[in-house]
Parts: structure tokens; C-alpha cells; sequence
């Protein structure tokens, strides 16, 4: 067997039979293929590519398109009525809610169970145990049946499993999307080393951000009326297509879904006619400036996942408004800061302090660290004492959703630094009231104008 792919999919097809009658089943077993009582739906059709060994690929497709049906068949847990698969490496895989679980069974009785299925002995589930444990985060649930979960848990210790077997191979529908936000971003830091390492992802989602984040190519699968059509490509490529599909069709209802859009409010945006120089009148409307974007900041979270020398600990991170308050809420044109707080255990020259904003994906939005701008003055700190950062700013208007923030104590300058104590996701925030639609900021200090003349 080739060794230069992870998984290759030739031609492949699953085709389902529709019974429009019940007794139609019974008709086609008695007469045993003479007639036909059954309708084809080809669930995928005629699917081709390949995935080469350590890379990231996406399927994606809008709903019914066949994406969870070609991932069952990679899986094994499907078989395909046409092609072939050829998987070149140990899968693990992250399916539909259920999958791999017995609801009756404990959850740490379905941890064995799972990962037995993936080819590991109960010695190596013993050995390993404590890790899956602590990375699913469910605490004492895991001695409760799985069928009391909540999907968030249920995910929270399939994903557990499957990131410590050993895996070639990852492939994982849209069930990440189930998960908080603390843990969205752990599942996509074990991606992230996962991939660096060598090993391969297949996924499914319907996020292109994430899609043009992550992979290096893409599938696209799609129906055109009774045609069944796929497409691979660049990330980029593939997720123009897909918008253009998906904004096409909603294109076809817009004179049903115009009648319902909403008149504008008596405090809404100003309204002037003047003339327009051919003896009529033109409409202005104008905004002297964007609405702001509401956010709310949750608490330090001192249990987060840390690393470093622990030459210091941060304490505390929190934001503050003008007046030195600590907030939890505030607004996209309000002067903020934010401030982290660590004690000194020893004494070190080139402290400095940082802080990373990502998003869902684990994308850095902003990051900013005091050895930045301080970098050309001798600071000492000496073991025991605080140390404060606080960077001001006027926060910038992001689109609606959730987003994390790591929080860093280092020595040294520059690329030079040593971690003495790293924190994931300490805090999340949540932007709330916000206008924006696409892309990931707002422009700053905007106003808006729209002329009909």
C-alpha cells in the first residue's frame, strides 16, 4: 500500500431504496427483484479524492448534502453500494451524538468501552485514564449513565477518547460545535498539535472562517436537482462556491422575504431630502456613528489549563473602566483596560506581561505584550513582590459570538523570553448587541451615510 496518503475515495456511492408504502418492502421481497417498488435516492454519488497523510481537509455542503454519510463510510460504520476506500492509517472518529456509547453504561465505563473499540487494552485505558478524565472536565458525572447527560458533556468525554488513542487519523462531524467555549478552544489547541505532529483531519463544518483557517483543501458536495455534483479545491475556492450556492437560493424567495422586512423606527437613522438638480428630490440617510457593540467579560478562571517555570503565577485578570472600577460589561467605544495581575517568586530582569483575544477557531485577533513598548527599559522585579499590567484601549466593535482570552507572564526580551506562566482562556467574551454581519471587526469610529437621488 501506498504511503503518501492518508485516505484515498474512488468513485464511491451509497444509494438508499424509498418505500412509499409499507407493503411495497413486502412486494419487493416476494417478487424478488422481477419488479421494483422502491424509489433511488443516492445519498452520495460518484465521489473522488484523495487526503494526503498530514493535512487538513473540510467537507462541506449544505444540509442533506451527504457529508455525514461519506464520513460513516470512511469510518466503516456505512458500506458504500459503489467505489472504493482505502484508509492508510488508525482512525479515530467523532460522529453523531451516541455514536461508540452505551447510554446505560457510566460514563467511565463507556471511556473503556470507546477506547476498546479504537484497539486499546485495558492496561493502556488504565494508564491513560486520568488524562481523558481531566481533558473532558465532566467531574464526578463520570460515574453517572451517559443517557443523563447533557450533549455538552456527552461530547466533552467522546472527544476525550478519541485524543488519546493514538489516532493516524481524526475524522469529526459538526458535533465540536455542541461544546462550551472553554472547550471548543482545548479541543482546537489538541487540533492544532495534532496536525503539527503529522497526523490528518478530515472534519465537517459549515464555518468558512474556520475552513480557510485550518485546512489546506476542501470538498464540496452539493446537489443540482435530481444531479448529485462535488468539487475539490483550495479552502478559498471551494467556500466561494459554497456562498455563491447558498446565497443564490435565498436570492430566489426575495420577493416573498421583502414584504417582511421591518420599517425603520422613529429613532433609527436621520432622513433629509434635498434637490438633486433635476427638479426632483433625493433621500439622504445618515448615521452619525455605528451603534456600539455590548460586551460581557466572565470572571478569571483560575482553574484554566496553565503551563510554565513558575518564576511567577498570575492571579487575577479582570477589565477596568475609567474610573478604576472592575467591569464585567462595557461597549465598544468606551475607554477600557485590561488588567493582569501576577505575584514574583524570583528575581528576574525583562518581566513581561501579555495577552492573546482569539476567536472560536483559536485565531489570534489581537496580541499585545508590555515587552513590546518596554522592551528598551531595565526592569527588575525581585521575588515577592506584585507586579500589575494594565493596557488601555478603546475595545473594537467584533461580530457577535464568543471569544477567549490567554493571559502570559515571560522573562527576557524578545524572542529571547522564557514562560514562567502561561493561562488558556481565562476569560470569555461574549460580544452581545451588535450589528455586524461578516468578517471579524467593525471599522473603528465609523458613520454612514446612503444617498438615493
Amino acid at each position: 500500500m501506498s504511503s503518501d496518503f492518508a485516505i484515498k475515495i474512488e468513485n464511491l456511492s451509497k444509494c438508499y431504496h424509498i418505500y412509499d408504502r409499507p407493503v411495497d418492502r413486502l412486494l419487493q421481497m416476494v417478487f424478488r427483484g422481477k419488479r421494483r417498488y422502491f424509489r433511488e435516492f443516492w445519498a452520495v454519488h460518484g465521489v473522488s479524492f484523495t487526503v494526503e497523510k498530514g493535512k487538513t481537509v473540510a467537507i462541506i455542503g449544505r444540509n442533506g448534502a451527504g457529508k455525514s454519510t461519506l464520513l460513516q463510510m470512511i469510518c466503516g460504520t456505512l458500506n458504500p453500494t459503489e467505489g472504493r476506500i482505502t484508509v492508510n492509517g488508525k482512525v479515530a472518529a467523532l460522529l453523531e451524538l451516541g455514536a461508540g456509547f452505551n447510554p446505560e453504561f457510566t460514563g467511565r465505563e463507556n471511556v473503556y468501552l470507546s477506547a476498546s473499540l479504537h484497539g486499546l487494552t485495558r492496561e493502556q485505558v488504565d494508564a491513560r485514564y486520568e488524562a481523558i478524565t481531566t481533558f473532558a472536565g465532566i467531574g464526578d458525572y463520570v460515574d453517572q449513565p451517559v443517557k443523563t447527560y447533557s450533549s455538552g458533556m456527552f461530547v466533552r468525554l467522546a472527544f476525550a477518547v478519541i485524543a488519546h488513542v493514538d489516532a493516524d487519523i481524526l475524522i469529526v462531524d459538526e458535533a465540536l460545535s455542541v461544546g462550551d467555549a472553554f472547550f471548543q478552544q482545548k479541543c482546537m489547541r489538541f487540533l492544532l498539535d495534532f496536525k503539527s505532529n503529522g497526523g490528518t483531519l478530515l472534519f465537517v463544518s459549515h464555518d468558512m472562517g474556520a475552513v480557510n483557517a485550518l485546512c489546506e483543501s476542501a470538498v464540496l458536495l452539493r446537489r443540482e436537482g435530481s444531479e448529485y455534483l462535488y468539487q475539490t479545491g483550495t479552502p478559498k475556492d471551494i467556500a466561494m462556491v459554497y456562498l455563491r450556492d447558498l446565497y443564490s437560493e435565498k436570492a430566489a424567495g426575495h420577493s416573498e422575504a421583502i414584504e417582511s422586512v421591518p420599517s425603520v423606527e422613529a429613532d433609527g437613522p436621520s432622513t433629509t431630502e434635498v434637490a438633486n438638480g433635476r427638479g426632483g428630490r433625493r433621500r439622504q440617510y445618515s448615521l452619525d456613528s455605528v451603534p456600539p457593540v455590548g460586551y460581557h467579560a466572565s470572571s478569571f478562571r483560575r482553574e484554566a489549563d496553565s503551563f510554565g517555570l513558575g518564576g511567577a503565577n498570575i492571579t487575577s485578570a479582570f477589565f477596568r473602566d475609567v474610573h478604576g472600577n472592575a467591569v464585567s460589561q462595557f461597549k465598544s467605544e468606551d475607554e477600557i483596560s485590561l488588567v493582569i495581575r501576577a505575584s514574583v517568586n524570583k528575581d528576574m530582569t525583562f518581566p513581561a506581561i501579555g495577552f492573546v483575544l482569539k476567536d472560536k477557531t483559536g485565531q489570534t485577533l489581537i496580541g499585545e505584550s508590555t515587552d513590546s513598548y518596554l522592551r528598551d527599559q531595565a526592569i527588575v522585579a525581585e521575588s515577592g513582590t506584585e507586579v500589575e499590567a494594565a493596557f488601555k484601549m478603546t475595545f473594537p466593535a467584533l461580530i457577535r459570538g464568543e471569544y477567549t482570552i490567554d493571559v502570559a507572564f515571560a522573562e527576557g526580551p524578545g524572542s529571547e523570553h522564557v514562560q514562567h506562566h502561561l493561562m488558556h482562556d481565562v476569560i470569555v467574551l461574549t460580544a452581545l448587541g451588535t450589528n455586524l454581519v461578516h468578517g471579524k471587526f467593525g471599522a473603528p469610529s465609523l458613520s454612514v451615510t446612503f444617498d438615493i437621488n
